[in-house]
Parts: C-alpha cells; structure tokens; sequence
C-alpha cells in the first residue's frame, strides 16, 4: 500500500514538473483557476476565442502552490486523495489543453463539450478535497 502511495505523490508531483512552484498558498491558486475558468465561459458567451484561448492555457499552465499540493491535503487522508489525482490532473489540465487544440482547429462545438467535462473535473475534485477529504 505504501508503495502506491508513493508511485501516486511521485506522479502527481510529475504532472507538475512543468509548472513553477510560486509563493501562493492552495486557496490562492485555484482563485487564479477558478477566474481563467470564468473568462473562458464569458469567451463562449461572447464567441471571443482569444479570450478562451487565455483562459485555458492559464488553467493548463497555472503556477504550483507553495510546498506543492499535497501539502494542503490533511497528512490522514492524503493517500486517498493522491490516488485520484492524476485522472483530475487529467480532466482539468489537459482538458485546457484540448480546449485550446479543438478551438485551433475551428471545432468550436467539441471545444465547449471539453469546457464542460473540465469543468466536472474541478467539481469532482472539490468535492473529494472538501467533503470526503476535507483539507486545509
């Protein structure tokens, strides 16, 4: 079991590998996530694609809180919680990704498909983070 939780904090930690560590706490970072997440809604809305464009490379690129995320994660029920990581890490980040592939692509239609799966992911993940996992 320990061996899984380690390969699973190992990956997690990878996935990250190419974002800069910054001195914002958790909280902070996901307010960043959470504010690129509305201005690609609002270029949806407003058929802006540059401004979604925006949106989600801040998502896919957003910076690494302070300590890493693991840190935030009460030390009880952070296996647990790693051990979901990477399919979130997957959904939300790499979903900006394709996001920002479809709409290059002029698949419009399929890129605001992808914006709503991403945005389950975040749900997903705040709702393990806070009512099953509860962090800090």
């Amino acid at each position: 079991m320990r061996k899984i939780a380690v390969f699973s904090l190992l990956m997690f930690a990878l996935s990250f590998s190419h974002e800069v560590e910054s001195e914002l706490n958790f909280k902070q970072v996901m307010q960043l996530v959470n504010q690129s997440a509305t201005k690609m809604l609002q270029g949806f809305l407003l058929g802006n694609d540059a401004m979604v464009l925006e949106g989600a490379r801040e998502i896919a690129e957003h910076p690494v809180p302070k300590g890493g995320p693991p840190r935030y994660i009460d030390p009880s029920k952070r296996e647990e919680f790693m051990r979901f990581m990477p399919a979130f890490e997957k959904q939300v980040h790499g979903g900006a990704e394709e996001v920002m592939k479809f709409l290059r692509e002029g698949k419009r239609d399929q890129a605001f498909k992808t914006y709503t799966n991403m945005l389950q992911g975040c749900i997903a993940c705040h709702e393990l983070f806070r009512d099953r996992i509860g962090g800090r």
